[in-house]
């Protein structure tokens, strides 16, 4: 169980850790699925049993793949000094606890950037700022771990995960952290301590009335 989800529940972006050897699935796609998957690199065997069709088929995952493609965003991002910083705003996944969180990272570390908010991200939209050099995207994780790299060699879109590992903040993790809605989250989770307050931080002194789609060179 990964709290505060239900035992046995599991999201896109979430999934608790298990300790047998063979964990069967019931759904009829393989997104959640995917997410348990790469929570949980050390299963033997994945059974997904389909209810619509009734079929029990094994599914396996590129862990070595992802790891390899997510590194290479991570080292990519290292040279970059502009950073445009997308708040999701469909549904609840854009956390404003963790975007200032994010900010105040980039600032520490001497980054420029600026927040955008986005309903959707996708390459054509990104690809109208070509002076960004990495983007950190505050939606679903899932983006960037299953598509970051459809969005092109030059373009880096990290999660606000990654950026820890970026900048030094925290170590690359061998398993893969599917804990955004976890209470046993990291700094970069919905539910750790440092994120509750869902608030932006902007300076309300000059006027800003939270994120907005300006840019600025002294991230506020």
């Amino acid at each position: 169980q990964a709290k505060p989800l239900s035992p046995g529940e599991v999201l896109g972006c979430t999934s608790p850790a298990v300790k047998e050897d063979i964990v069967i699935f019931c759904a009829d796609g393989r997104f959640h699925l995917e997410s348990t998957m790469i929570a949980n690199p050390h299963v033997k065997r994945f059974l997904r049993y389909d209810p619509y069709s009734k079929t029990l088929t094994e599914q396996t995952y590129g862990h070595k793949e992802m790891h390899a493609l997510r590194k290479d965003a991570i080292t990519k991002s290292k040279s970059a000094t502009m950073f445009g910083v997308v708040l999701g705003t469909l549904g609840r996944q854009g956390n404003p606890g963790i975007l200032r969180q994010v900010k105040s990272l980039l600032q520490r570390y001497g980054k420029r950037s600026f927040v955008m908010l986005l309903s959707e991200i996708s390459p054509s939209k990104l690809a109208l700022l070509p002076q960004v050099d990495a983007w950190v995207q505050i939606a679903c994780p899932r983006l960037s771990v299953d598509w970051g790299h459809c969005f092109g060699s030059d373009r880096v879109v990290l999660t606000p995960y990654e950026l820890h590992v970026a900048l030094g903040e925290t170590e690359w993790k061998e398993v893969y952290p599917m804990d955004f809605y976890s209470k046993e989250g990291g700094p970069w989770a919905n539910y750790n301590e440092s994120n509750k307050e869902r608030q932006c931080g902007c300076n309300r002194d000059d006027g800003c009335e939270g994120p907005t789609q300006r840019t600025t060179s002294d991230n506020k």
